[in-house]
């Protein structure tokens, strides 16, 4: 009698509630279902569970294509019924105009893929613009229907930790939950430090798969979160922990930060804080871009075609749109020639060189003059250089060209005073090294055998990062820094892409046939199946690139030729720019300079990026082989595989930019750069279309203006 009793009071108060939340979200709602009547099927309030099935309070919504049971598609938008922006909208008090625009907000940034081949838009989740302004990606989501709690309202399960990791399937992960935390005996613990010594440098799965050899069974997950354990205690025996500080990776308070800006914008907007104009001039074309400006500035957009959805349309009718999409950055061509369709006006900072016929340097002259004259340059503005370690192959060449030039006389050996030659005390006062336990697990001997003998000498400062996700935290870091980064090696020796030969991926065509392969039967193929170029565009798409191909130094005939000189020519900019784009502080990339150019130009070095195309380890093995000279590690040398470190850093910035002009001017509207109708009071009259738009139409009218 008492347990039924409990039962009544439980479900008498349930339906109380949601009566409750009926008669308050109601007319929110049915103005939401009408204002979006022509464009999705249906508005509802959803719940939104993570893997452990907490309830996600996060301040947007998401727009879902849901299967049917008659196997039709059904378009719906899901707003957060558990969102603070939701009831407070919901309360009353806020004009209907005003729920019009964060509505619409909500609708842009919501956006899911559908389950055929189209390239994804935006998703704002979680504080983040997941595959936003940085990166478009190109996946599948696989269809299932609509799901609903026992009190019929429906529910969305999705897993927070993996929306901004570059994996197959991020979105609907109902039946993989994610256990970081469990628990380890001291003889496992030591089994995971043997087996990220002997493969850490191949990744998390192997240092798993090598585990399991001890009869220790763990996911990758849990390997690598309980090594940064590891490490916070070998590293810092005090209770505050400078290798790993955040409990929860996705929902930290670097999360919070991003979720709070969303909603200190959304609450402006609500109390119709005025926004400033811009008054500064803006430049003559973008140096940094998001493929997202050239939809917002579009002006085919509409709710049909969301301004923050970079919808395949648009990719397919631009191409250079299109190609940075399949690449996944912003492209801009430093020949010019792709630039000049793309409908937005792009400015080059470093125009490809002309090759030199006479130029003779080899690689290691190149490395060891360039880390003297950063040296120099930060000797003169009275800097000590930081450099960003990731333990790859990048950025670990570069710390060995600095410790070459700051320590000429000294090489590391395994074992108590197998060191090589004598230190130099006073490095320290000029260099210091920053890096992560990722860092650590990618290259864990030359941690042991060099940066810590080297720090305990006093010959170099060794600096934490908490995590390789926080990288971007540096954005605001000291002036008194030159901060040195690996990047721009990829450009030099290849792409990441390349690795599509060697482990299946949407890239079919390159697995099947190889890098040796023509390219006009791997990555044209790739690019219709993927429906970044349609069919009935193939003859004109190859008449904008072709002559782009025909400009390179080096005859374009493999696949491994043109993914190496699309990274070189149209990745390069971005790829310098990125990392420290909103920072005022000295930045530099070891791999910038005319000499790497030259060097890669040359028909004998191009053969030897990557002299073997049957085996991945034989990627970058110009670099591997200048490493392999200062530390003698075998293993390193001959099995260490190319794997990204850029993809595991997480933006921790707390606002979004849609780009940067060649006068430096931050393109930005609001911190999240979401709605369209603050653009245009931000930069008034038309303002980005007239300075960045190539439209026939706008120059036109802005020529009888004039």
């Amino acid at each position: 009698m008492r347990m039924q009793l409990l039962s009544v009071l439980q479900s008498a108060l349930e339906q109380s509630c949601q009566r409750r939340r009926t008669s308050v979200i109601s007319p929110f709602l049915k103005y939401a279902k009408s204002h979006f009547r022509d464009v999705c099927d249906d508005v509802v309030e959803s719940t939104f569970l993570d893997q452990r099935n907490q309830v996600l309070d996060f301040p947007c919504c998401l727009v879902v294509l849901h299967a049917s049971t008659d196997e039709s598609m059904s378009k719906i938008l899901h707003l957060n019924r558990h969102s603070q922006i939701v009831h407070r909208l919901a309360r009353g008090g806020v004009q209907e105009a005003i729920w019009a625009e964060i509505l619409e907000i909500m609708w842009s940034s919501g956006h899911w893929p559908s389950p055929q081949k189209d390239l994804h838009p935006t998703c704002l989740m979680c504080g983040r613009l997941v595959c936003g302004p940085h990166k478009q990606m190109v996946q599948q989501l696989p269809s299932r229907p609509l799901r609903r709690l026992a009190d019929e309202s429906p529910v969305l399960k999705v897993n927070p930790d993996r929306l901004c990791r570059r994996i197959s399937d991020p979105w609907m992960l109902e039946d993989a939950p994610v256990v970081r935390h469990c628990f380890w005996d001291p003889e496992d613990s030591e089994s995971l430090r043997v087996s990220v010594k002997q493969v850490g440098y191949l990744g998390w799965d192997a240092v798993r798969e090598h585990l399991e050899s001890f009869s220790v069974q763990k996911t990758a997950e849990q390997c690598q979160s309980h090594w940064r354990e590891l490490v916070n205690a070998e590293h810092d025996g005090t209770t505050q922990n400078t290798l790993r500080a955040l409990e929860n990776r996705s929902l930290g308070e670097r999360w919070k930060r991003r979720d709070d800006s969303i909603s200190a914008e959304m609450d402006a907007m609500m109390e119709e804080t005025e926004v400033e104009n811009v008054e500064t001039d803006l430049g003559s074309g973008l140096i940094l871009w998001c493929p997202l400006l050239a939809c917002y500035l579009s002006p085919e957009s509409s709710l049909a075609r969301p301004p923050a959805s970079l919808l395949p349309e648009q990719i397919q009718e631009d191409f250079l749109v299109g190609l940075s999409a399949f690449f996944r950055t912003p492209l801009v061509d430093r020949t010019g020639l792709l630039n000049q369709e793309c409908s937005l006006r792009l400015a080059v900072l470093d125009p490809i060189p002309d090759m030199d016929e006479a130029f003779s340097k080899d690689l290691a002259t190149i490395m060891d003059q360039r880390a003297e004259s950063l040296l120099s340059l930060a000797a003169a503005s009275n800097c000590k250089v930081e450099v960003l370690w990731s333990g790859g192959i990048d950025s670990t060449s570069l710390l060995i060209a600095f410790l070459r030039a700051l320590q000429p006389h000294w090489r590391p050996g395994e074992g108590e005073g197998r060191c090589r030659g004598t230190l130099d005390p006073q490095g320290s006062d000029r260099m210091i090294v920053r890096c992560s336990a990722d860092s650590i697990a990618e290259y864990p001997w030359f941690h042991e055998q060099v940066l810590l003998k080297l720090q305990g000498a006093g010959a170099i400062d060794l600096e934490p990062l908490a995590d390789s996700e926080e990288v971007t935290a540096l954005w605001e870091g000291p002036a008194s820094r030159l901060t040195v980064t690996g990047e721009c090696g990829d450009q030099i020796f290849g792409s990441q892409l390349l690795e599509a030969a060697f482990v299946k991926s949407e890239l079919h065509a390159i697995y099947e046939q190889g890098l040796d392969a023509p390219w006009q039967e791997t990555l044209l193929p790739c690019l219709l199946e993927m429906g970044v170029v349609r069919p009935d565009q193939k003859e004109r798409w190859l008449a904008w690139f072709l002559p782009f191909v025909d400009r390179c130094p080096v005859k374009i005939s493999t696949t491994f030729d043109l993914l190496w000189w699309l990274n070189l020519a149209c990745k390069w900019q971005t790829v310098c720019l990125r990392l420290f784009q909103r920072s005022g502080a000295q930045r530099s990339s070891a791999e910038l300079g005319d000499d790497f150019q030259q060097w890669s130009f040359r028909p004998e070095h191009h053969a030897a990026k990557m002299p073997d195309h049957q085996r991945w380890s034989s990627y970058k093995q110009p670099l591997k082989e200048y490493i392999f000279e200062y530390t003698q590690d075998t293993n390193y040398f001959e099995h260490k595989l190319k794997a990204g470190s850029l993809c595991q850093v997480n933006d921790a910035s707390q606002f979004v930019i849609m780009g940067v002009d060649d006068q430096l001017n931050i393109i930005r509207f609001g911190e999240t750069c979401l709605s369209k109708r603050q653009m245009e009071r931000m930069y008034p009259n038309d303002g980005l279309r007239k300075a960045f738009w190539k439209s026939r139409e706008i120059e036109a009218q802005a020529e009888r203006v004039v």
